[in-house]
């Protein structure tokens, strides 16, 4: 089914979903914070090919990549959700065309800005939809999940960023732009967590946290610096790495839920 079909699909359906007003699920918050990381994962990838990386399997990561998150996205739009929820994901849908458009292009820089542009769109309907579906959850924690998945999607989007200023697709004042407000946003993040009571985050994944921090610390100097040099692989594996250790913690927290 192509995608603009899709979206005429969800268009029929909506009266019907409207009726439904069943609330949101742990299952639901899971998956949309996981198609918010793919997304900015997409980005990362995209670029290093096109620096013409050979490291690993790049393009069979951003396949999989693709396609998983394609897979997600069609297992989400088949979940009643409240009315008030739809225009969102209606608008996901959209910008995911977009995005699977761009993909069709051989990466190159003119291309991969088109790509963050949509991504950054794409991101933005994600969480706002993330954070709607923990509120509608009948369990307060799935907010703070939310909040965890959040300073995951900040370093995916870091290292997005850095791999594109490295290969000088992005400007130097767009980039420190940008850079400035995904470090503001993660310190302000972390900072809720570790206040939030330990009934919402308990202290073993608060501990947890400190540990991605640690990582995080070396990946927010090598952003910040202005010397010149930069090393998307290092930054690549970093964001992975972070990425797995926060996946770990989203499926323990999901399983306190189950």
């Amino acid at each position: 089914m192509s995608k603009i079909t899709k979206i005429k699909a969800i268009t029929m359906v909506i009266p019907l979903i409207m009726a439904a007003e069943t609330h949101a699920t742990a299952q639901d918050v899971h998956e949309i914070i996981d198609i918010c990381t793919s997304s900015e994962k997409i980005m990362k990838d995209y670029a290093l090919i096109g620096m013409k990386f050979t490291y690993g399997e790049l393009k069979k990561d951003l396949k999989e990549t693709t396609t998983h998150l394609d897979s997600e996205m069609t297992d989400l739009e088949g979940h009643k959700v409240s009315k008030s929820l739809h225009d969102a994901e209606v608008g996901i849908d959209k910008e995911w065309a977009k995005i699977e458009k761009e993909l069709k292009n051989s990466p190159e820089k003119r291309s991969a800005l088109a790509l963050e542009h949509h991504i950054d769109i794409f991101a933005k309907h994600c969480e706002a939809l993330a954070e709607h579906l923990a509120a509608d959850v009948q369990n307060k924690a799935e907010q703070y999940v939310v909040e965890i998945a959040r300073l995951n999607l900040d370093v995916q989007r870091l290292a997005g960023v850095y791999v594109m200023k490295s290969w000088n697709a992005i400007a130097d004042d767009e980039y420190i732009k940008i850079v400035k407000k995904i470090l503001e946003d993660y310190a302000e993040t972390y900072q809720k967590l570790m206040q939030a009571d330990e009934k919402m985050v308990s202290n073993e994944v608060k501990e947890r946290l400190r540990t991605i921090k640690k990582h995080f610390m070396l990946f927010e100097f090598m952003a910040e610096s202005n010397t010149g040099r930069y090393v998307p692989l290092l930054a690549s594996k970093k964001a992975n790495k972070i990425n797995k250790e926060t996946i770990k913690i989203l499926k323990f927290e999901e399983s306190k839920v189950e």
